[in-house]
């Protein structure tokens, strides 16, 4: 015979729990950061120290990791849930360079350069990944490494291994700045070993023509980016549905769709590519609803201006100038 009574006094127990959890973990965050400013800083700025943070915590957190196989980390909201896309570094790839359309990653990359390594991935799933994480030695990645790594960092120590330097001592080079280090475990806090995935992308190889009808593993980038897009979808953006129109003003073909995609990864309504007759060398957004979250979070993906548009609708025009272009192609 069920006992209801002893139930909901579980069920009680776990809910107090959680709640003296959170406020404990809110505390060391506050204890931490006032003696970072008291002491571990005191030479420094707080805000040099801590760096500036490049992710507002409502989208998902995207990062490429430099372990065998590659690795892609998301971190997403709803669902919450963490994720490992791998991708072996013999797979076949687009690669963008009409003098050599496709090649193996491993041919592609030096993996030790992380800003090659954001560019190759985000050219291959055809979304914005601007994070890496480069480690000193070969890191194997498999559930057991990932397990492991998870309870590391979304410990209650961590935010303090953070702020002194400590955490993460087989990372040779990473560009995710402290306090962006501090949102990631106030979010990891809140996830279960049961939400971490792990999936292998070479359930997606297909053959593909390379040199002289000669064929070859790869992965499509459609599919790449079908896959992504998945755990990348912002429900803020999703919510507004702005309409978004982007226009090619670099002068180089491809650049537009290559743009548009970035934006659709992230939820975004593309409803219209066109070319410019007159090039820029600036991206920018136009458009006369600058306070919409899209448009703020389109400006933050893009590194570009919002300029005002005389328009008395909602329109939203990506304008694509050549840093874009030069960046990826």
């Amino acid at each position: 015979m069920t006992d209801y009574p002893a139930r909901r006094s579980a069920w009680r127990r776990r809910q107090v729990q959680a709640k003296w959890k959170n406020l404990s973990a809110f505390l060391i965050v506050l204890i931490l950061v006032l003696a970072s400013f008291n002491g571990l800083v005191k030479t420094f700025s707080i805000n040099k120290y801590l760096g500036t943070s490049n992710w507002n915590s409502n989208s998902s957190f995207v990062a490429v990791l430099s372990t065998t196989p590659l690795a892609v980390l998301i971190l997403q909201g709803d669902p919450k849930r963490l994720v490992f896309l791998t991708i072996d570094e013999k797979t076949y790839l687009a690669t963008g360079n009409p003098n050599e359309p496709i090649a193996t990653i491993s041919s592609l990359i030096n993996k030790s350069y992380g800003g090659g390594l954001t560019r190759l991935l985000s050219l291959a799933f055809r979304a914005d990944i601007e994070n890496y994480v480069i480690f000193k030695n070969d890191q194997k990645i498999n559930k057991e490494e990932v397990t492991k790594w998870f309870k590391n960092y979304s410990s209650l120590a961590a935010p303090f291994m953070t702020l002194t330097g400590r955490i993460g001592d087989d990372i040779k080079d990473t560009n995710i700045t402290r306090i962006d280090q501090l949102s990631l475990w106030w979010q990891l806090k809140n996830v279960r070993v049961n939400q971490l995935e792990l999936i292998d992308l070479s359930q997606y190889q297909e053959d593909v023509v390379y040199k002289n009808d000669q064929k070859v593993l790869g992965v499509d980038n459609l599919v790449l980016h079908k896959v992504i897009s998945q755990y990348l979808e912002n429900e803020n953006v999703t919510k507004e549905n702005l309409k978004i129109k982007v226009i090619n003003a670099s002068g180089i073909a491809g650049v537009g769709q290559l743009a548009a995609d970035f934006a659709a990864s992230v939820g975004v309504n593309i409803v219209k590519i066109e070319t410019a007759p007159n090039l820029v060398d600036q991206t920018f957004i136009q458009t006369s609803a600058k306070n919409k979250y899209t448009v703020r979070y389109l400006a933050n993906i893009f590194k570009c201006d919002i300029k005002s548009s005389s328009s008395s609708d909602e329109e939203v025009s990506l304008v694509i100038g050549n840093d874009f272009a030069s960046k990826y192609f």
